[in-house]
């Protein structure tokens, strides 16, 4: 692995604290199985090395596997070992005296800097269609396919210390989302120490701290640790921030389940891949659980779905029209409508609650939280959508749906709250 850091500043090799008159401005030291060796080339330049001499740093490979030399892990311990000064807080870094120059580096820390990494190995969903997730949200970030899974990796900040930064930043998110992330465990501390890094960098999206929560913390411990710290940095963005600790899909899920009998059959339309089954049969559900969905994929896998739980409790309809059953039912109408025009959507609306129903839940995307998404590049959430209502038309929907029908209806609205706005919005109806 090779990592290139350049920047104007003259003060380059002391904020790096790296001497140019020692040893000829060369650097050597072990790292984890390997070797670590920095070279300073010319002032405004400083290279580093990496060689491994046992062991892969990718799981269940081999001390030959090329892609040692490029895994983001690698990265990681390289900023770990020779930069961890500068992976200090903002105010902790920027007040710290160079001793040698009497200047604080803050006070010469003032030029913008790119790092850049040759080769880095990414295999993950977050490069798609020749496009870096990360990419997205950071102006300095770029990312260029150099072979199947090998990427240049080029990272560009206003000063040094953000530079240094941001790419331990993306060398984690990159880590912990490539196809071995399930090997990967964050303890307390590491989860504090990538927070602080996180929290280093200027300018960062909200939505890069609702990544960072879902896919970087391991407990409800480290998220309650962060929870202030992240809400402070949105809230000197002008954002208004209540942080959840799991993500939309699992509230929505536990929610719903919470308000479940378990002694009533379920109707799940537009089931997906059966994430409300899943739960339920984890919490010992026996009742009859009907599924439907038009998707042929999730046909394919309901089969697989039957044979994984013995209950013997699923069956799967591909076709609304197929279903026919008198019985008291609780019905789920789950992030569906938003796939259907607004006049089918009322119409399966009603269609659900002309069933002999206990309950009909029904949830829906709020467009209005969608700018927090940041750099969208539709108007609604995935290309699937027809339509996405605010709360104001969800609301005239289930009104206009219940029309004239002797019901109850409770709404509600889950995930992160910013300035009062939450991405999920549904409702409960009790037909009376």
């Amino acid at each position: 692995m090779i990592i290139k850091i350049k920047c104007e500043n003259d003060y380059l090799m002391d904020i790096l604290h790296k001497n140019p008159n020692t040893d000829m401005g060369l650097y050597f030291k072990p790292l984890k199985n390997g070797h670590v060796a920095g070279n300073i080339v010319d002032k405004h330049s400083y290279e580093i090395v990496f060689q491994d001499e046992k062991h892969s740093y990718l799981p269940e490979s081999n001390q030959i596997d090329y892609q040692s030399y490029c895994a983001p892990l690698a990265t990681l311990h390289i900023c770990n070992e020779l930069f961890a000064h500068i992976l200090k807080s903002r105010e902790e870094f920027s007040t710290k005296e160079i001793e040698w120059l009497q200047l604080t580096q803050g006070e010469v820390d003032t030029k913008p800097c790119t790092i850049q990494i040759p080769s880095l190995y990414i295999d993950s969903k977050w490069f798609r269609d020749g496009r870096f997730l990360l990419a997205k949200f950071f102006d300095g970030i770029r990312v260029e396919q150099q072979s199947n899974r090998i990427f240049m990796l080029t990272v560009s900040a206003p000063t040094i210390f953000e530079a240094v930064n941001l790419l331990s930043l993306v060398s984690l998110f990159t880590h912990i989302t490539n196809d071995y992330g399930m090997f990967t465990f964050i303890d307390d501390n590491l989860a504090q120490k990538y927070g602080r890094v996180l929290s280093n960098i200027r300018n960062v999206p909200y939505f890069v701290f609702y990544l960072f929560i879902q896919r970087a913390m391991k407990t409800e411990k480290q998220f309650n640790d962060l929870k202030p710290v992240f809400e402070n940095y949105l809230a000197e963005t002008g954002l208004q921030v209540d942080l959840q600790w799991q993500g939309t899909k699992q509230q929505r899920i536990q929610h719903i389940v919470n308000q479940l009998e378990m002694d009533l059959p379920i109707l799940d339309i537009g089931c997906g891949e059966f994430d409300f089954y899943k739960k339920l049969m984890k919490d010992g559900f026996k009742e009859k659980y009907y599924a439907v969905d038009t998707d042929e994929r999730i046909e394919t896998l309901s089969r697989s779905v039957i044979k994984r739980f013995e209950e013997g409790n699923l069956t799967f309809f591909n076709s609304l029209d197929d279903f026919h059953s008198q019985d008291k039912l609780n019905v789920l109408l789950m992030e569906v409508i938003e796939h259907n025009s607004i006049d089918d959507a009322k119409a399966l609306i009603k269609r659900a609650l002309g069933y002999n129903i206990n309950k009909l839940f029904i949830s829906s995307p709020n467009i209005e939280f969608n700018k927090f998404y940041h750099n969208m590049e539709s108007v609604f959430r995935h290309a699937d959508h027809l339509f996405e209502p605010n709360t104001e038309e969800f609301r005239a929907i289930i009104e206009e749906c219940i029309a004239g029908k002797a019901c109850h209806v409770e709404f509600f609205y889950l995930g992160d709250k910013i300035n009062g706005i939450q991405p999920t919005q549904g409702c409960v109806i009790w037909l009376k």
